[in-house]
């Protein structure tokens, strides 16, 4: 059918050539002879002036001579039906797509076959449908005269306006919301839930609802109920998964909060610079401690921290002198800087066995540890880590870090004795400055660099290092008997 449907377009083509070339050299187009410029303004001057009879009536009736209009006539009949198969196929073709459209994904058919994607197996699809778009009626396909969509536009490349329309209006309905005001908070009511954004009453015990307007609470935005004068008690429903930044920040009455257990998230500063705060308990679920969450919390004793932090951030309980924590979580991985800052009430007697990261002044000035023990998980410990942790009096280093970096122990005056891990590469300046306990030091062969006054102040009076081992004149105290591997 593609055949003749060529052979019709071309019969066509060739018609239409012939009688061009029959108007032309009847016109004297083709084949005049060339004539002087003179005579060829006489010949069309004559030719305006005379017109026989005949042409003149066939101009008027638009007939043209027997053998010109039986060529117009074939020519025309055989463009017909060309269109006619040409639009018998596109219907075909449209018919069949329509069909193995609704054909469900690997079904089977009707000759038991079974078929993938509305194709009957063992038939070959043709590059115009073989999953990537039909080409264009401008670009060349070697294919195309075995495929008569190549013709057709893809449906799939149009999207209808009211199509678009309709998207539009369902992205508009899901992020509808409304900003609302109650005599307790105002907040903002989504289509599923409600966050509170700011507490607008005066009681000192509170009762976070569950519900407003029919809406489970589900967050407490930003500084939602920071700076209150009056709050003394807070219970925060079950419903709640979300705490944002700073919401209880610089509540000075502010003594007891009940957090729920779905709680997930709390943002950073969440209870910085309350200080009547006494106690807390964080739910499992929770994987962080913000940066602030209790900073400067001076009067906080109490603390039970969920089974799933992983990340205690800088100065999170920086300055809770009265905070009397036992235990970290297991699965806590990194402590950062200052996180435990003056912490000096604090008796840490397990440590995690996953920690990696200890961040700098992380247990300063916390007097009441008494036994540290790094696993050999650790990676990085910085500076003044344990500084002024005068209470140690038993110190564990596994293998896997590799650097004991400045002031890390300095002045911890409790510590007898310390043996490092042969991954020990480097111990930096000051140290152990001032441990006036350290009667015995084991350095390994791996050791290579010693920083000035690293064991100042301690009372060994003999040690072994590795003789390609640099160190300086003040590394050790200079009553200190050297010896080399």
């Amino acid at each position: 059918m593609e055949k003749l449907f060529w052979g019709m377009v071309g019969g066509c083509t060739v018609a239409f050539a012939i009688l061009l070339g029959m108007y032309l050299n009847k016109t004297g187009v083709i084949g005049a002879e060339p004539e002087t410029t003179t005579e060829i303004v006489s010949e069309i001057e004559s030719e305006t002036e005379t017109i026989t009879g005949t042409e003149e009536m066939t101009l008027a009736d638009g007939e043209f001579p027997a053998d010109i209009q039986s060529l117009i006539e074939d020519s025309q009949r055989n463009y017909s039906q060309a269109m006619q198969v040409f639009e018998d196929e596109s219907a075909a073709v449209a018919s069949k797509e329509a069909q193995e459209a609704s054909r469900p994904q690997g079904g089977t058919d009707h000759s038991g076959t079974t078929s993938n994607s509305g194709t009957a197996s063992g038939t070959s699809t043709s590059s115009g449908t073989s999953g990537s778009k039909p080409k264009t009626n401008g670009s060349v396909d070697g294919n195309r005269n075995d495929d008569h969509a190549y013709f057709l536009e893809d449906p799939s490349e149009d999207v209808t306006e009211t199509e678009e329309s309709s998207v539009e209006e369902s992205s508009t309905e899901e992020d509808k919301t409304e900003e609302k005001k109650n005599s307790e908070f105002e907040y903002t009511l989504y289509k599923d839930h409600v966050a509170i954004k700011k507490y607008v009453g005066t009681a000192s015990s509170l009762d976070i609802p569950d519900k407003i307007d029919g809406q489970p609470v589900t967050e407490i935005g930003d500084s939602a109920l920071a700076s209150s004068k009056t709050l003394v008690r807070i219970s925060v429903p079950d419903s709640v998964w979300k705490i944002g930044n700073n919401v209880f920040k610089s509540s000075e009455l502010l003594v007891d909060v009940n957090l729920p257990d779905a709680l997930t998230e709390m943002g950073e500063g969440i209870f910085d610079s309350c200080p009547k705060l006494t106690r807390i308990t964080i739910p499992d679920g929770v994987t962080k401690i913000g940066k602030k969450a209790f900073n400067e919390c001076e009067s906080l004793r109490t603390v039970k921290l969920g089974n799933d932090i992983q990340i205690i951030e800088e100065q999170a309980f920086n300055n809770c002198a009265k905070m009397e924590l036992t235990k970290l979580p297991s699965s806590l991985t990194r402590i950062e800087k200052e996180a435990f800052n003056g912490c000096a009430a604090m008796e840490l007697t397990k440590w995690p066995s996953g920690l990696e990261v200890i961040g700098e002044s992380a247990f300063a000035e916390c007097a009441a540890i008494s036994e540290v023990k790094l696993p050999g998980t650790m990676r990085t410990m910085m500076d003044s880590a344990f500084l002024n942790c005068v209470g140690i009096k038993s110190l564990s280093i596994k293998t896997g870090i590799e650097a004991i970096p400045e002031s890390a122990f300095s002045g911890c005056t409790g510590i007898p004795e310390v043996t490092f891990p042969k991954s020990v590469i480097s111990i930096g300046d000051s140290a152990f400055n001032g441990c006036t306990a350290l009667a015995s030091v084991t350095i390994p062969k791996n050791t290579l660099s010693i920083g000035t006054s690293a064991f100042e102040g301690c009372t060994f009076t003999e040690v072994t290092v590795n003789a390609k081992s640099s160190y300086k004149d003040d590394s050790f105290e200079s009553t200190v008997k050297i010896n080399n591997y």
